[in-house]
Parts: C-alpha cells; sequence; structure tokens
C-alpha cells in the first residue's frame, strides 16, 4: 500500500506542469522543433559552390538553434539573389556602396564578386540569414556572425561552421524559445 501510494504521489507530483514549457536562452539546452519550415528559393546565376556554401549556412542555423529552424528548396518564403555589382542594391538601400549583401522582405541579395573566400562567402550568408530569421546586428561580443560588417566576424567562425551561443541566444530571445518534453 504504502509503495501503490508513493508512486500515486511521484506520478502526481510529475504531471504537475506537464505539457507546459518554460523559457530558453539557450536552445543547446533542449532540442527544439522545426513549427515552420522556410521555403526558400536560389537564383540560378549561383555556381555549385556556392550553393554548397549557403547551404551549410542554412544548416549551421538548424543545428545552432537545436532544430528550431528548418530549410527546404522550393518555395518563395525566402529568395536569395545573386548580383554582380553593388550599384544593383541601391533600390532597396540608399547606403548600397557599403554592402556586400542586403537583407529585405523574405530577400536576400548577395554581391558575389566582393567576396573571394568560401569561409567568408558562408559567414555572409549565415549573417543574412540571421536578419532573416529577425537578429539585429550584435556589438557584444567578438564571437558572433551578426556584426555590422563582414570585417569584423572572427576567422574562426570562417573555418568552422557553427553557430556561437551569442548568436543562439539572440535567436531564442526573437524567438521565445520554449523547451517541451
Amino acid at each position: 500500500m504504502f509503495i501503490r501510494r508513493t508512486f500515486a504521489v511521484a506520478c502526481l507530483i510529475g504531471t504537475v506542469g506537464a505539457g507546459s514549457s518554460d523559457a530558453v536562452r539557450d536552445p543547446r539546452v533542449c532540442p527544439g522543433v522545426c513549427a515552420h519550415s522556410i521555403a526558400y528559393t536560389l537564383d540560378p546565376q549561383f555556381n555549385a559552390d556556392e550553393r554548397v556554401l549557403i547551404d551549410e549556412a542554412m544548416r549551421v542555423w538548424e543545428r545552432g538553434t537545436g532544430g528550431r529552424v528548418c530549410f527546404r528548396q522550393g518555395g518563395r518564403d525566402l529568395v536569395i539573389e545573386k548580383l554582380d555589382r553593388a550599384d544593383e542594391l541601391q533600390p532597396w538601400d540608399p547606403d548600397w556602396p557599403r554592402h556586400v549583401a542586403l537583407t529585405k522582405g523574405g530577400r536576400i541579395w548577395i554581391v558575389a564578386t566582393r567576396v573571394d573566400d568560401p569561409g567568408e562567402y558562408r559567414a555572409l550568408v549565415v549573417h543574412e540569414l540571421g536578419h532573416e530569421l529577425g537578429i539585429g546586428h550584435i556589438e557584444d561580443t567578438a564571437l558572433t556572425y551578426m556584426h555590422s560588417t563582414i570585417n569584423d566576424t572572427p576567422e574562426e567562425l570562417w573555418k568552422h561552421a557553427r553557430l556561437p551561443e551569442r548568436d543562439a541566444r539572440a535567436f531564442c530571445q526573437v524567438h521565445r524559445c520554449t523547451c517541451t518534453f
């Protein structure tokens, strides 16, 4: 009888709060669920190497958010276009001469001729995807993809495609990550 009561009380305590979620600052603390995949289209002007780097950048966000972000090819939620010249950004941004890329309204424009290093290119795409996910510039730490200029992105991030903790926390601040068990 004692064991049965103890078990019943343990079950009751275990169900208190069941189905509820606690806010998470770092999405790596617990796995998440991709509630809505981002259906994207790539400009056919991207070459095979650029396509691989763009895919790697998407995987950085998928892994770094604990699965809360997911991308799938074949849609118009996000259109990623390749531009040959920075002045092609002029209709969308008066400060266009300073940019190698721009994100606005479900579109990412990349000025491909201004980025030579593959790691830097991937870092640039990770940065622009961060903007698409609602994250602004982050200047309170060195280790982030979200600096205001690509030149401030640490070379470590160019070499190793992983989402820094600060960027993951910024994602959770914007998207109010929760743990679901």
